[in-house]
């Protein structure tokens, strides 16, 4: 897993399919992106502090059901829960020694599916399995 600031806010890049975007309540953008090696989610952690968080595609686990998805990046020292149903969105933040950090998506802003991504993760190896 990489852990980096970001330089602002970008959409997915060429080679990356969006599992999800949303404008956050609290100001700023959060977007999920992703290429069959990787996924790569991009936030504010506060409005103007953005930060990149990417994770080999297996280390992604989802749950897609009929009216909602959630999606879990793990990486070395927290995990991230992307969660989407219909226009109500946004990421839990779980530090492994305890605490956490909520961002809700502002109801109307989100767009994408993580359908996609959770199934394209079933089958990629993880970072343990390399």
């Amino acid at each position: 897993m990489a852990f980096a600031p970001a330089l602002g806010y970008a959409d997915c890049l060429p080679d990356e399919s969006l599992a999800l975007s949303c404008a956050l309540s609290g100001g700023g953008h959060l977007s999920l992106c992703w290429t069959p090696q990787q996924a790569r989610l991009t936030y504010d952690k506060k409005p103007d502090l953005p930060a990149e968080v990417r994770v080999p595609l297996g280390d992604v686990t989802g749950l897609t059901a009929s009216d909602s998805a959630s999606s879990t990046l793990r990486g070395p020292g927290a995990s991230y829960e992307v969660y989407v149903s219909g226009q109500v969105g946004g990421m839990n933040q779980i530090q492994d020694g305890g605490g956490s950090s909520s961002f809700a998506c502002t109801f109307g802003t989100v767009s994408g599916s993580l359908a996609a991504l959770n199934d394209a993760a079933i089958y990629a190896p993880t970072s343990k399995e390399k």
